[in-house]
């Protein structure tokens, strides 16, 4: 019977593509930091409002939908060099566990696929907030997370002896909003 009331406490939400958002920062020639987004998403968020704990989450980017306002530039991030979309089409999060570690505040486990390769990562949530809008159930969530791009391969422009001060930064800093449509 607890079973039964977990599940019944459980509801999965579709990301509403439209009203995600995956932007992410890199250091660019030691001096800046660059941003630049993906535009396609999709997954769900099994969403348990009386216990976040219980909650999970999958989330999938498309590759090609890169944007940093040059298309000379997303040609080149699409590319060998950086992503080869031609062979990984998608980056994906499937979530291992949630805990809450704040008020309101989250850590989200679990592992990142990105060209193939996957590791564990940690990501904070926050902004969590669950309503009805216009006869929509409807979930918010923002999480951020960081990854090392030479931990998947990803080594273009990378100064090995000083991975944050080169041509490009190890280290990218990603934010995800997520709004969400309950089924």
């Amino acid at each position: 019977m607890v079973l039964e009331e977990e599940e019944a406490a459980t509801r999965v939400y579709e990301i509403d593509p439209t009203h995600t958002n995956v932007i992410f920062k890199i250091r660019h020639n030691s001096v800046a930091n660059f941003y630049g987004r993906f535009n396609t998403t999709q997954g769900t968020i099994n969403f348990d409002q009386d216990n976040f704990e219980r909650s999970s989450m999958e989330i999938t980017v498309q590759m090609s939908s890169i944007d940093t306002h040059n298309r000379t530039r997303d040609g080149h991030l699409k590319g060998a060099d950086f992503f080869n979309v031609r062979q990984y089409h998608q980056a994906k999060f499937v979530s291992s566990g949630i805990e809450e570690v704040g008020d309101g505040v989250y850590r989200v486990r679990g592992d990142f696929t990105l060209q193939g390769k996957t590791v564990p990562i940690e990501a904070e949530l926050t902004d969590v907030s669950a309503k009805n809008f216009n006869n929509f159930d409807m979930l918010g969530v923002e999480a951020r997370f960081s990854i090392k791009r030479s931990d998947f391969g990803i080594t273009k422009y990378l100064n090995a002896d000083d991975p944050e001060n080169g041509p490009l930064g190890d280290q990218v800093d990603i934010i995800v909003g997520i709004e969400a449509v309950g089924q």
